[in-house]
């Protein structure tokens, strides 16, 4: 889930890797950490220069732990049937967002597992190198470096063994209650009682710390504790909106058949007519009654404004065969899952024809007026989520 943008930067064994814009203000909060108080205290009476190269090069590595940590999750998952589709590295560590739930809790307990078991893993490389390094006699500096990699990557995999929700140890602690249970929803809400709890102990500890005076340690308890109890909050509500919308059909809030733009008009007059007047972003647009494609508000504003009279329609169209369909009678979770981020609307068809569209924007806001109007409710999803576990979407957000 990004916090504040994400772009993309390349692919790992078939994952997408993207960075969120919020990991570069802490990537550098943390090389300062490490080179004005960590390396200064383990490995004294060196210039300042050889602390921001030790800290630089801890940092990068340090992360890149992170990102082979969450390819340990996606791995695991690709072997249990999950989809993951992207990982990215954020403010405190990172996420494999999967697209869909592990059905049983035992693909829940190994992928989450998995993670863990990456960076003990690199923990015991790292030591392996450093005393390797220590035997060739390396420089003092490198030795610090790979023994500091060792104990990070050793309190990495501790750290997201706590049971709390949307932690590892959270996460397979879930997996068991949802196991000794048979329900998903009571196993996450218990979970997220975990995150809370321990979010709201860090905070404690670093007011105590900020208390003593003790700035620096106070301050990331604090703020990591404050991070964990938002997590666990938002990933609550994430989960619990999406076991809703796995039980309301798409033909509940889709638009149904409205306006159809004719190929041979052109653009100069769909504009006015359609993409201003309407509230939709694309529509679908037909030949003599039959459907060639769908054109979006984005394909028509690239149009320059002196070719837009002559130009048709069709010119713009989209085939209808890239544009992701939905069918009026399968869940929203299932036809969100083909939307991707940039689909304004999916179409709806039954036997060939449009009989809708559905905008992803307008599924938050409708969900919200049917439980307003008594359509549907947390005690109905409750009593249906027990079951619910093959069906939920994608997992909520973890911090690594």
């Amino acid at each position: 889930m990004p916090l504040f943008g994400s772009f993309r930067i390349g692919r790992w064994f078939g994952f997408p890797i993207r960075i969120d814009y919020s990991w570069f203000p802490v990537a550098a909060l943390v090389i300062w950490t490490f080179s004005t108080r960590e390396f200064p205290r383990a490995l004294p009476f060196y210039p300042s220069s050889t602390y921001l190269a030790m800290g630089t090069a801890a940092a990068l590595l340090f992360f890149l732990s992170v990102l082979l940590h969450e390819l340990g999750h996606a791995l695991a998952g690709r072997m249990r049937g999950v989809t993951v589709e992207h990982i990215t590295l954020f403010i405190f560590g990172g996420i494999a967002q999967a697209r869909e739930e592990a059905k049983r809790p035992l693909d829940e307990f190994l992928l989450t597992a998995a993670g863990p078991l990456a960076s003990l893993a690199l923990a015991g490389l790292f030591h392996a190198a450093r005393l390797a390094a220590e035997a060739w006699y390396a420089p003092p500096p490198v030795v610090t470096v790979l023994g500091f990699l060792a104990l990070l990557n050793f309190i990495l995999a501790v750290f997201n063994m706590i049971p709390g929700f949307p932690l590892d140890g959270g996460r397979i602690f879930r997996s068991i209650v949802w196991a000794a249970t048979g329900d998903l929803i009571r196993a996450t809400r218990w979970a997220t009682h975990g995150g809370r709890l321990f979010g709201g102990a860090l905070i404690v500890l670093g007011l105590w710390n900020l208390s003593r005076g003790q700035f620096i340690s106070g301050l990331w308890a604090a703020f990591i504790g404050w991070f964990v109890v938002n997590a666990a909050t938002s990933s609550l509500r994430h989960f619990e909106l999406r076991t809703l919308l796995r039980r309301i059909p798409v033909a509940a809030v889709m638009n149904p058949r409205g306006r159809v733009i004719e190929a041979s008009l052109s653009v100069e007059h769909a504009i006015p007519e359609y993409f201003l007047r309407g509230g939709q972003e694309a529509y679908p647009v037909e030949r003599d009654g039959a459907l060639i494609g769908v054109v979006d508000l984005g394909a028509v504003s690239e149009v320059p404004v002196d070719r837009r009279a002559a130009t048709p329609v069709s010119a713009v169209t989209r085939p209808a065969e890239e544009f992701p369909v939905a069918h009026p009678d399968e869940s929203l979770v299932d036809a969100l899952s083909r939307a991707g981020t940039g689909t304004p609307s999916l179409l709806v068809i039954r036997d060939g024809f449009v009989v809708g569209t559905l905008d992803p924007r307008e599924i938050v806001g409708r969900v919200r007026r049917m439980q307003r109007l008594g359509l549907v409710s947390p005690e109905r999803v409750a009593e249906t989520g027990a079951r619910a576990g093959e069906d939920i979407g994608a997992p909520p957000a973890k911090s690594a």
